[in-house]
């Protein structure tokens, strides 16, 4: 009878009963792993016992031999690793004999990987969970409008209009958000639980990690998507931000990996094609968003994500966005309330400097916004808005935001879907931070273009009628005067500023005092 460890080429004769090696009591126990509450736990046996390691009988090591491998999973469920077995030999002290390491086991399940590494009288074992979620939105964008009814602004050379988002507040307390793992920037399609081969990844946009925040990932719009932004149509409004778009995601999920210890590491975005084979980014209208304007049909539709009711939702919830969804959609924009009616007055927030903790000026400091002289042709004039540094406050500023999330049906019950309901303060709920982006920087590579065109002059008996600024604030829709003062946004001057959680641009009357 021969019994070795092939790896070693060590052999251990017994003949005829009779064993010529020094040799210990053999002791086989049954361990167990705790893993984490979230991935369950593993457990094994370990057969220990002591041999020579030479022929001469000289020196001996120590093994440890590992079998009868299995996890049990957080869903209660134990996953036999059949035939699995590895060991470690440690040689004693002065011994020419070497230590060695049997092999690495990794043991891919069904939907979960284990790796499995010997040790002295131990197993190291690491087991990965990957899976997602589907919240309903993500916001991608802040668009502003800029003034006047041939003025528009074009982004189609920038990548920076993208948001920065990590959910590192969502988990309770003994869970944590590790940084973000290296992946593809291409944001890929998902269905079932797993990549949907027959839809390609998205060419609109795609992701990337950030350094102000190692949890955090951005989503920005890829080069190349060309979209021009108007102002309203009537030129005697001004800024008038109901007509500011706000950037809505609608199919989103959001890529995780549960692993040992309570971790739970971020990887990214992907995008659910139960809704479509694509990003689905729909741009609402603030004005649809505060009441000033009626919702449009293609707005209700969208916003009622009628593809989702394939997916598992919480009691009480539905895949719509709800009123309150809404809300917190348009108090992204900070100026959601500052419209056609919005009264000039130290004490709104509408007639002041954008916050500096939010907003960094460009260097284009000011430029004037006013009527030609009767008879005359309005000014246009094209500004083009490389990326600043942010200043201090800028670096640290975040808007919170609470999501609803819900489970494909592959994955709610599975050991991704409960381990990470385990995982959050909220089963349900998910707490998106958005913060600013360190890829905000002095660049000439990636830049906005603004076209920014005067109220034009209509003559009536040789003078401008109306006249702008007007004395009275306008109705956008019908571009008459209002029984109202003048509106804050038809101010003769204007200044532009970069929005450092979105990389967009905000054009306004009041500039820095």
């Amino acid at each position: 009878m021969v019994k070795a460890h092939s790896a070693l080429g060590r052999v251990v004769l017994i003949l005829g009963g009779s064993l010529f090696a020094s040799a210990g009591v053999e002791a086989q126990a049954p361990r167990d792993i705790p893993l984490g509450l979230n991935v369950g736990s593993f457990h094994y046996t370990v057969n220990s016992h002591i041999e020579s390691c030479d022929l001469d009988l000289n020196y001996s090591d120590q093994h440890w031999d590992y079998a009868d491998m299995s996890y049990t999973s957080v869903d209660g469920v134990q996953h036999s690793l059949t035939g699995q077995t590895t060991y470690y030999i440690k040689s004693g002290p002065g011994s020419p004999c070497p230590t060695t390491a049997g092999p690495t086991i990794s043991y891919q399940g069904a939907d979960y990987t284990l790796v499995i590494v010997p040790q002295v009288n131990s197993l190291r074992v690491t087991v990965t969970v990957p899976g997602y979620i589907n919240p309903k939105y993500v916001v991608v964008g802040v668009v502003y409008a800029p003034p006047g009814s041939s003025s528009n602004v074009d982004y189609s050379t920038s990548n920076l209009v993208s948001s920065t988002v990590t959910t590192k507040n969502t988990f309770s307390t003994g869970y944590t958000q590790t940084s973000t793992s290296m992946f593809s920037r291409n944001i890929k399609a998902w269905k079932n639980g797993t990549i949907d081969a027959s839809a390609q990844a998205s060419t609109s946009y795609t992701h990337s990690t950030t350094t102000t925040d190692s949890t955090a990932v951005t989503v920005e719009q890829s080069i190349g998507l060309s979209r021009d932004y108007p102002g309203p149509a009537c030129d005697y409004c001004g800024v008038d931000h109901d007509y500011d778009q706000i950037l809505v995601w609608l199919n989103p999920v959001m890529l995780y990996t549960l692993t040992n210890n309570g971790v739970v590491q971020s990887n990214g975005y992907g995008f659910s094609t139960w809704d479509q084979p694509g990003v689905d980014v729909y741009p609402v209208y603030v004005g649809e968003l505060n009441g000033d304007f009626a919702m449009r049909g293609s707005t209700t539709t969208a916003f009622s994500r009628s593809w989702a009711s394939a997916l598992s939702w919480p009691s009480g919830e539905g895949p719509g966005l709800t009123a309150q969804d809404q809300q917190n959609i348009l108090k992204m924009d900070p100026y959601w309330n500052c419209t056609y009616m919005s009264p000039v007055s130290d004490t709104t927030d509408c007639a002041k400097p954008p916050d500096s903790a939010r907003f960094t000026q460009t260097t284009n400091q000011n430029f004037p916004y006013s009527q030609p002289i009767p008879g005359g042709q309005p000014n246009s004039t094209t500004y083009h808005e490389s990326y600043t540094d942010t200043n201090v406050q800028g670096l640290t500023h975040t808007v919170e935001d609470d999501h609803t999330v819900s489970y494909e049906h592959s994955l709610g019950g599975s050991i991704f879907g409960i381990g990470f309901k385990m995982s959050v303060n909220n089963s349900t709920t998910i707490k998106y931070i958005y913060e600013t982006s360190s890829e905000f920087k002095s660049s000439t590579t990636s830049e906005a273009k603004a076209l920014i065109t005067e109220p034009r002059c209509n003559v009536v008996n040789g003078v401008c009628s109306p006249v702008y600024p007007p004395p009275n604030a306008y109705n956008p829709v019908t571009c008459s005067p209002l029984q109202l003062p003048t509106a804050f946004g038809q101010g003769n001057n204007m200044y532009i500023y970069q929005d450092n959680l979105f990389g967009t641009f905000l054009v306004e009357p009041y500039g820095q005092p």
